[in-house]
């Protein structure tokens, strides 16, 4: 008894690990590969952590969990982290020798202001704060997506 026990469970988990090594079909033509799915969730985890190497990496188009992020994350970890830091707290910093009070984008203010008053910071800079311009480093394209990332990520919109 205790065999056919030991067996069926044997059977079972057998029966388990390879149903989940196979490749699922959800319509004809559009197989989805297992493994390239928990890649991709490994991905767009190591995105959420800040890892530019893992981030940008390219997602396949069947991917099921597409990060539209991702590149955002990249160029938020590049080149905004320094001042405002991981997430979105900002704070004093001290960049080439100079301090800089970056705002905190967590903050009720910063909540309620428009979108547009941050993509044109963005573009244009704000250089009596120390703010760089990136209209020549980001399309309009990726300095909206920053501002979507700064709304999901840190203000939980």
């Amino acid at each position: 008894m205790k065999t056919l026990k030991i067996g069926l469970i044997s059977l079972i988990v057998a029966l388990f690990v390879f149903a989940c090594s196979q490749t699922r079909t959800n319509n004809p033509g559009n197989s989805v590969n297992l493994t390239n799915a928990a890649n991709v969730a490994n991905t767009a985890n190591a995105a959420n952590t800040g890892s530019p190497a893992v981030a940008a990496e390219t997602k396949s188009p069947s991917s099921p969990m597409p990060d539209e992020l991702a590149a955002a994350r990249v160029n938020y970890s590049e080149n905004c982290v320094k001042c405002h830091k991981e997430g979105g707290v900002g704070g004093t910093s001290e960049i080439d020798g100079k301090k800089i009070k970056a705002p905190n984008f967590t903050s009720a203010r910063m909540i309620k202001d428009d979108g547009a008053d941050w993509i044109e910071s963005i573009q244009n800079g704000i250089p009596e704060e120390g703010m760089p311009a990136y209209q020549d480093k980001f399309s309009e394209q990726e300095i909206k997506d920053l501002v979507k990332l700064i709304r999901k990520d840190f203000q939980k919109k």
